[in-house]
């Protein structure tokens, strides 16, 4: 596999360009969604109204097909996600900032965060439906990206020469979306605020506490 020439800048304009992709990508489809059914068809359709809206230009064969890519989309960014995260928690694994146990297993540390995430998959799956996995998943990740945002400014700004402007500024769009996203379940579903808080409290909680034991030890 080959480096990139230049990963500094190539790394950075690549993401930008990913993000204009996507963005165009998204607004085409909701402008053919939105041509294509009226705003009642929409909510009634729901998750499937992308295919929903295939079904007036090609019929059922239309539908079909969006449902299909939609589900082998859908497979393969689980697969992506899942190993991405195994990845991150190896890695975190290996410098001691995680707790880990085999519990018997053989084979790598990466082998066993798989396990354990796609256990922690299935028991949010079985417990909570797509859109609450969803908003919980959302509410987590909104708060990680502004510790991250902080945690940088603060710490590595100089070290990794970050422009200290655009930092504050992510810092804030993220809580100004965290908060309009938090109002927004608190009025119809706080079921989600509340397992999302509990579960924020319990990381931070065991993060200190382990970090506090590997001091001691």
């Amino acid at each position: 596999m080959e480096k990139s020439p230049n990963p500094t800048k190539n790394v950075g304009r690549s993401i930008i360009l990913s993000l204009i992709i996507c963005t165009v990508v998204y607004f085409l489809v909701a402008i053919s969604v939105n041509s294509s059914l009226t705003i009642s068809e929409i909510v009634k359709a729901k998750d499937y109204s992308l295919a929903e809206a295939a079904r007036p230009a090609f019929g059922n064969y239309g539908l079909y097909f969006t449902v299909g890519i939609a589900i082998v989309a859908t497979i393969s960014g689980v697969i992506a996600s899942i190993f991405a995260v195994s990845r991150m928690t190896a890695m975190l694994t290996d410098m001691k900032l995680i707790p880990h146990s085999h519990l018997g297993m053989s084979g790598s540390i990466q082998k066993h965060m798989l396990i354990y995430i796609v256990v922690i998959a299935i028991t949010l799956t079985v417990f909570f439906d797509l859109s609450r996995i969803a908003s919980i998943g959302a509410i987590f990740y909104l708060v990680m990206d502004m510790i991250v945002h902080w945690g940088v400014f603060k710490h590595l700004r100089k070290e990794v020469k970050a422009n200290g402007v655009i930092l504050i500024s992510a810092l804030l769009l993220d809580l100004i979306v965290l908060i309009a996203f938090l109002w927004i379940k608190a009025t119809t579903d706080i079921f989600v605020v509340i397992i999302s808080a509990i579960g924020i409290i319990l990381v931070f909680a065991g993060e200190k506490w382990f970090l506090h034991w590997k001091e001691s030890e």
